[in-house]
């Protein structure tokens, strides 16, 4: 069933998988991908996900916790742009700036529907009623 609440789940999980991009993983081929930096910004990047994963749970289980997680979950995001932007363009990714753009983008949404305060507002009726 198409809800606020089954959409916005679903978005909120997405932008956490979005997370594996900064992994070594993903990286160009070619690329150096050994190095404190980029084991780093792997980490963080699967934390960040877990903690999405974590917080998209707790949506539909209706938690009330589920907020914090999404919002620690858009900082530790955010946390993570920095030794990836750092070990992607000391290796020689062709455009970190996009991934870094797209998530920093991602978790300003995150930070304005749950700090907003009509935002919050309509965030609380619509998902947490689960329409």
């Amino acid at each position: 069933m198409f809800t606020i609440r089954n959409i916005g789940g679903v978005a909120l999980f997405l932008l956490g998988t979005t997370y594996l991009w900064l992994t070594p993983a993903f990286a160009s081929r070619g690329a150096d991908t050994t190095g404190v930096w980029w084991n780093l910004a792997g980490a963080l990047a699967l934390v960040t996900l877990a903690g999405f994963t974590l917080a998209t749970w707790g949506l539909f289980a209706r938690h009330s916790w589920w907020v914090v997680a999404a919002l620690a979950s858009a900082c530790l995001g955010l946390l993570t742009l920095i030794p990836y932007w750092i070990t992607a363009h000391a290796s020689g990714e062709p455009s970190p700036w996009w991934n870094v753009l797209v998530h920093a983008l991602g978790s300003a949404g995150v930070f304005l529907l749950l700090l907003a305060p009509s935002l919050k507002a309509w965030v609380d009726g619509h998902v947490m009623a689960g329409r």
